[in-house]
């Protein structure tokens, strides 16, 4: 029953996210989405188990990657010369 909840939070904040035109969140929502059906208890057996908990868990780890992750911003290097066009002509 926990699955399912957590399921259905993560397609609603997918949705959201996806009309707010937020789609790297929404995009991360929905990997959350599906390592949360892989959690399901009784779904395979057997070493699938252990193998779909395995890719529960990088899954998990990929949508927190894909929501959280964010470019490094481009630094503006500020130049050693000082521009001289900027200075009060003097004649």
């Amino acid at each position: 029953m926990q699955q399912a909840f957590l399921i259905i939070i993560a397609l609603a904040g997918a949705v959201y996210a996806i009309l707010t035109k937020q789609g790297k969140i929404g995009l991360g929502f929905l990997i959350l989405a599906a390592s949360f059906v892989l959690t399901f208890p009784n779904l395979v057996q057997g070493s699938w188990v252990d193998v779909f908990g395995a890719l529960s868990l990088i899954g998990f780890l990929a949508g927190v990657i894909i929501i959280v992750w964010k470019a490094p911003s481009a630094k503006i290097e500020k130049s050693t010369e000082t521009d001289k066009s900027d200075e009060p002509k003097t004649e």
